[in-house]
């Protein structure tokens, strides 16, 4: 069935007189619609009147006795139909016709159409960007090695795919080209592909602004098209040589991949260049067909070889963006997923470390999949795994299989880890935590950390401030006091009771249950925070991000918070104190709002024994039955045990009291009742003791450490 449309563009009225514009578009098209039986499962066809000029982009390729066809819509016709109706289809038809009448449906915004071709049954694997990388002022032809496969099909048709060999342009002579029949009309080999690049014009790159449809098939065509391209003198020279030589015998037919770089006046439609890759196939034979033309030519698409480009273009990322110098401490689950997740945008690290091996109960949520690790070998290192999969991705990196904490203490340890933009800890080792924080590094690198909490059910990540300051062990106690906060939070992870199953027999063969579609959720969002610390610079200070899962297993949220750098205090005894600014913010105020008198209250936090640190987040305000006078501040007791049982439970230990807290009226040290005092509180605890002292100009502390039996 068939339907006529007369269509009335919208031409411009200095045209409209004539009743066609420049380009040929008349003010009355008729479009006729055919409609195939099995409509609309099937889309309709639109022909265009014969003579429409051909010459205009998004034309199907059609004979030249049958009526162009416009390509309206990027995909089939009978999806726009089935989501805008009918209606939709002949809305894109009026729009094709009034751009083309405009000469717009190639625009700098939507970029420039590749030439259509239909019916394309050969394909080459090439990296795109080092084809364009060939293009230079001089012009010529580039001869590369290619490996092949061949298959010949019933009726005489054949399918070649060609793979370009990384790298390797050779003369024809040393091509080496080899042809070997492997089974039921297959053949594989080493073939060539010529690379054909016009020379600049009057010291400019030859631009062609003409779009012209696909005609292609034989070696005389072949020939005319590079006339047309501004490379006919590039392609005969070497395309008459590689047929000499097939004449005289001293080269083996094989497929011959032929490539024109064309330049176009603006980027071309998802490349993100202005050249496009016009590609065809020649199946050589031991004959003279190159030399007199009547060798037959098909076309040939191009699929882009994996590159850092190629993921990035996919990903919607920049694409010239330097690959980040980064490594990753820990190849388990999330650590091999945040390794993936990076890669395939082209950030992937260049050193993955983890003393670990594979064993078979890892499958059920890492990121590898049994047929990315070497079955044939006992046993398998999850770094060397993992890099071995990254360098299929094409972003090498190095495996170190060393005890992360033993290989750190050393410089020479150190430096093969320390990645020079980031180091991000996966192993979720609070003592792997603790000691990369203290650590006397001789180039610190950024230390970020990304892992799980509560059995899955919320995601942290932190990233240092510049020097280490706020350091992994800081963000992690303003983290505990951030979850602590958030009561739809804090009870999953701190109270959450991981259940362990047997994975086999003997010391350290349990996991805990967690399904891989929920470690992948969050660790997909843990990704893509790490993705964007490798792609900005980051602020002076650290930050702290958490995400959490909603009941339902679906639903997220994410919190970010920026962490400011810490106030550090020498204390005595060799400790140190490090104090969050919003704690300095919160003693000035309440000092603020006692002029007069001395004031304070309890510091809360967390003690490092690795870093001998004192990390203060918060306090806690003074009981009711506290004593505030000009000469001495005495701290009450109404409700502090309370308060402190409370601290414990909602944040499940992971913060408790440090010590105390008062102000000084004039600048002073600690006086005789604060070391009196601080004797007293150490000895109820078992680690030191932290009494800060506000100055007017600053701070003061004394820590004491009691040692004594409390058996």
């Amino acid at each position: 069935m068939a339907a006529e449309l007369d269509i009335f563009t919208e031409l411009p009225a200095a045209w409209r007189t004539n009743g066609i514009s420049p380009s040929g578009v008349r003010a009355l098209e008729t479009v006729t619609i055919l409609f195939p039986a099995n409509f609309p499962t099937i889309s309709p066809r639109a022909l265009l009147r014969l003579d429409f000029d051909r010459n205009h982009p998004h034309l199907l390729s059609t004979p030249a006795d049958l009526p162009p066809m416009p390509c309206i819509v990027q995909g089939l016709p009978s999806e726009l139909i089935q989501s805008r109706g009918f209606e939709g289809y002949v809305d894109q038809l009026v729009d094709w016709l009034d751009k083309a009448a405009m000469l717009e449906l190639n625009s700098v915004e939507h970029g420039w159409e590749p030439v259509r071709r239909n019916n394309i049954d050969d394909e080459m694997i090439a990296d795109g960007a080092a084809l364009r990388g060939l293009a230079c002022p001089a012009g010529g032809g580039f001869v590369r090695r290619t490996r092949f496969l061949q298959l010949k099909k019933p009726g005489g048709a054949q399918y070649v795919r060609l793979v370009t060999v990384a790298g390797e342009q050779v003369a024809v002579e040393k091509a080496a080209c080899t042809k070997q029949y492997v089974r039921d009309e297959l053949w594989q080999g080493q073939g060539m592909m010529l690379v054909v690049a016009p020379a600049d014009v009057d010291g400019a790159p030859r631009v062609i602004d003409q779009p012209v449809p696909e005609t292609v098939s034989t070696v005389a065509d072949l020939r005319d098209r590079a006339e047309l391209y501004g490379c006919r003198r590039e392609l005969e020279g070497k395309l008459d040589h590689i047929g000499l030589c097939l004449a005289q015998g001293t080269l083996t037919p094989a497929p011959l991949a032929i490539v024109f770089l064309v330049r176009r006046p603006f980027s071309v439609v998802g490349v993100g260049s202005d050249i496009e890759l016009c590609s065809y196939v020649i199946d050589l034979e031991p004959n003279e067909d190159l030399l007199n033309g009547r060798g037959r030519v098909r076309l040939c698409a191009i699929r882009e070889a994996i590159s850092i480009a190629l993921l990035r273009l996919a990903s919607g990322d920049e694409v010239d963006f330097e690959r980040p110098d980064w490594a990753l401490l820990g190849c388990g689950s999330v650590g091999s997923k945040i390794a993936l997740h990076a890669a395939r945008r082209g950030l992937g690290p260049r050193i993955v470390a983890d003393r670990s091996l594979l064993s078979p109960h890892n499958f059920a949520r890492h990121a590898l999949l049994p047929d990315d690790v070497d079955t044939g070998r006992v046993l398998e290192s999850k770094a060397e795994a993992l890099a071995v999969v990254l360098h299929r991705l094409t972003q090498p990196a190095s495996a170190e299989t060393e005890d992360l904490i033993s290989l750190t203490e050393t410089p020479e340890g150190r430096s093969r880890i320390a990645g020079g933009r980031l180091l991000l800890n996966t192993t979720a080792s609070t003592l792997l935590r603790e000691h990369l924080s203290f650590l006397d590094w001789e180039s610190r690198p950024r230390i970020a950390e990304a892992h799980l909490l509560g059995a899955g059910v919320a995601a942290y990540a932190s990233i240092e401030g510049a020097d280490g300051n706020p350091n992994a062990s800081d963000l992690a106690a303003e983290a505990y006091r951030l979850i602590a906060e958030d009561g739809e939070l804090s009870g999953p992870v701190f109270s959450a009771k991981a259940e362990a199953v047997e994975i086999g027999q003997g010391c350290s063969s349990v996991t805990f249950a967690m399904p891989d579609d929920r470690l992948s959720t969050l660790s997909a969002g843990l990704g893509s925070v790490v993705a964007g610390w490798l792609k900005t610079e980051q602020e002076e200070g650290g930050q702290v991000v958490v995400g959490k899962l909603a009941q339902d297993g679906l639903s997220q949220s994410w919190r970010r918070e920026e962490i400011e750098r810490r106030i550090v205090l020498d204390g005595s005894c060799g400790h140190q104190v490090r104090i969050s600014p919003r704690v300095d913010r919160l003693i000035r105020a309440e000092i603020a709002s006692k002029p007069e008198v001395e004031t304070g209250g309890v510091i809360v936090g967390r003690y490092s024994q690795i870093g001998n640190t004192f990390q203060v987040v918060d306090i806690m305000p003074a009981p009711p039955d506290s004593v505030f006078s000009a000469e001495k501040f005495t701290l009450g007791t109404i409700g502090l045990k309370a308060s402190i049982r409370k601290l414990l439970k909602d944040s499940g230990r992971s913060m408790y009291p440090l010590g105390t807290w008062h102000n000084h009226l004039v600048e002073s040290g600690p006086s005789t009742l604060d070391a009196q005092t601080a004797v007293r509180l150490s000895m109820r605890q078992y680690f030191p003791v932290l009494l800060l002292i506000a100055l007017p100009g600053g701070y003061t502390c004394l820590t004491t450490e009691t040692f004594q039996d409390r058996t």
